[in-house]
């Protein structure tokens, strides 16, 4: 074999291993590549899914918030209204209280409230003595009982005068209130028995009938 010969056949050789090395790259790149587009793939989809489960949780988390907040408004609502009744309610009971304060201050409406108590207390037999206590400041029994001449006609004291020989027949006495507090008082002597029917007394009992009629018109005007 000539050197040429054998120059020719090392350049073949070389040529062919560059070829098969260029295609041998080339397959490599392409193998690359196409890993590179298969993870790139991937982590979109990876990616995609996050993104949504994440908005999947952010719709959850405004739900949630929309029923607290819904919730809050109703329970608060609820509260106002109840608070609102109460309030009402409290200013129809210090109404009441003086309105009958104020009853118990017209001298008529005490001498209705006497001859009421005088005719329910007092026995049919006249057995049992009674005493009615009178606030001394509407009164003066003391006063009375020293210088009835001048009592004047028309007032509460002419009409407790008045009224008084005919109510001791029938084993009726008057007195005053120790605390000169307002009201009347029926003492029962031989049973030791009490009843004060003052401003307390007297609006506690209307306000137990009343209140519940009026928190019940309420309910239908307050919703």
């Amino acid at each position: 074999m000539t050197e040429k010969e054998r120059s020719s056949g090392v350049q073949e050789l070389i040529d062919r291993r560059r070829e098969r090395g260029v295609e041998e790259g080339e397959e490599q790149a392409e193998q690359l590549l196409a890993d590179v587009r298969r993870q790139a793939a991937q982590m979109l989809d990876e990616a995609r899914q996050e993104a949504a489960e994440t908005l999947q949780h952010a719709r959850k988390e405004a739900d949630n918030i929309r029923v607290a907040g819904e919730e809050a408004l109703r329970l608060a609502g609820r509260d106002a209204i109840l608070t609102l009744r109460e309030e009402i309610s409290e200013r129809f009971a210090n109404q009441v209280r003086r309105l009958v304060s104020h009853s118990l201050s017209d001298e008529q409406f005490v001498e209705r409230l006497i001859l009421e108590i005088a005719g329910r207390a007092v026995p049919k037999d006249g057995k049992q003595p009674l005493e009615l206590l009178l606030p001394e400041e509407m009164v003066p029994l003391e006063q009375l009982r020293r210088h009835p001449e001048k009592v004047k006609e028309g007032t509460l004291s002419h009409f407790v005068l008045a009224l008084a020989g005919d109510m001791m027949r029938k084993g009726v006495t008057f007195g005053s209130t120790a605390d000169n507090s307002s009201g009347i008082t029926a003492k029962m002597l031989n049973d030791d028995v009490e009843v004060t029917l003052d401003d307390k007394a007297i609006a506690q009992l209307l306000l137990r009938h009343l209140l519940p009629r009026f928190r019940a018109m309420m309910e239908g005007m307050i919703q």
